[in-house]
């Protein structure tokens, strides 16, 4: 996997519209208007990217989209909005976690 040259936030949102629009429910030129709002991210979700060597990075706060042309968008709230391109046996992966903590 590589990460692409980082672009203006909503330059990735226009360009992955059609895609945002089917993950979230939204329509496209909402999407394209207004780009995306806290809302839109979970505490409890994540993405992990891992390469077959056993390299991973780990993206708090975030959802991705995926084209098998493309690669992946990352976009997350805090850290930005990233593309990668991805490799043979590279695997992209959301990660949703409920946790409880039960406190002494």
């Amino acid at each position: 996997m590589q990460m692409k040259p980082p672009r203006e936030p909503l330059s990735v949102v226009r360009d992955w519209a059609n895609e945002l629009s089917q993950k979230l429910g939204r329509p496209v030129e909402a999407l394209v208007d207004n780009g995306l709002s806290a809302y839109d991210f979970s505490v409890d979700t994540r993405v992990e990217l891992r390469r077959p060597t056993g390299f991973t990075i780990s993206i708090p706060l975030s959802f991705c989209v995926i084209d098998a042309n493309r690669g992946v968008a990352v976009f997350s709230e805090h850290d930005g909005y990233m593309e990668f391109s991805l490799e043979e046996d590279d695997v992209a992966s959301e990660i949703v976690e409920h946790s409880y903590r039960h406190g002494a």
